[in-house]
């Protein structure tokens, strides 16, 4: 189970001495379960392996659920979130209403560095750091897509106007030592 001593690799690694992977031989599987904080929350987070298929898999969950009645705003905004921003796995909304981010890597014929998984539970991480309010408003309450929406635009507005006025500034200093 090549897989599996890399997740066990990781563990060591990152000195999480509490978690054990378990090990499938029937079906050539392995799994990790714990916990992440991000923010002052504990998200539950899965590593997994598939052998036979050579494929590593995170899984990141939230500790909350999107309630009744708001799991199309909840959708609409995870799919803005996964085509607005860059992030190497997505978020997904679970039937049950469980918030998920996953990302999959094929490992097939790869010598990879343990810092992969690292790396993919950081995408994971900084997914849910930038957008946990946002993701929380509209699962929990009554705020809309929409509303949300309007305020990412509002704010990438304002960035947009930020960076104009510093490129002006840096034009303005550029042009001032010119004429020097």
């Amino acid at each position: 189970m090549r897989i599996a001593d890399f997740i066990e690799e990781f563990i060591v690694a990152e000195k999480w001495d509490n978690d054990v992977l378990i090990r499938n031989e029937e079906d050539n599987t392995s799994a990790l379960t714990t916990s992440y904080g991000i923010k002052n929350q504990k998200f539950r987070l899965f590593i997994e392996s598939d052998e036979d298929n050579e494929m590593v898999f995170i899984y990141l969950y939230t500790p909350f659920s999107v309630v009744e009645g708001k799991s199309v705003d909840a959708a609409l905004l995870f799919n803005y979130i996964n085509v607005r921003f860059i992030f190497p796995g997505k978020l997904t909304l679970m039937d049950s209403g469980d918030i998920r981010y996953v990302q999959i890597i094929d490992l097939e014929n790869v010598v990879a560095p343990v810092a992969l998984i690292k790396n993919m539970i950081s995408g994971a991480a900084n997914c849910f750091s930038y957008n946990i309010e946002q993701i929380a408003a509209v699962a929990l309450t009554q705020k809309t897509y929409e509303a949300i929406r309007e305020e990412y635009d509002k704010k990438d507005a304002a960035n947009e106007l930020l960076e104009k006025r510093k490129k002006e500034e840096k034009s303005d200093i550029a042009t001032a030592e010119g004429e020097e």
